[in-house]
């Protein structure tokens, strides 16, 4: 999405590929599933996905909302203790 300030990806669960291009046609599987990207990024390994200012992702609980360089994990494991993270992204106020 483009709020007109930045332009953001929103993937359920990652993005896959390290340069973004609107309307690539990427693995539906890894967009849903994959993991790996926040597994390397919480070791340090990894950078930042060009082609977007920000990209969001959940489905991997975290503790806590993880920022990582350009990279957004807000899934904090609704589904096992009810705290359920929400994310402005436009407006005043956006995060």
């Amino acid at each position: 999405m483009n709020t007109g300030q930045e332009t953001i990806v929103i993937a359920h669960a990652d993005y896959p590929d390290n340069e973004y291009q609107f309307g690539k046609e990427v693995p539906l599987f890894n967009v849903v599933w994959a993991r790996e990207r926040i597994s390397d990024s919480m070791d340090d390994i990894g950078g930042e996905i060009s082609g977007a200012d920000r990209f969001i992702f959940g489905h991997t609980p975290v503790k806590s909302p993880k920022t990582f360089w350009n990279q957004q994990y807000i899934d904090t494991g609704a589904v096992f203790c009810g705290n359920l993270t929400l994310m402005k992204v436009k407006g005043d106020g956006a995060a």
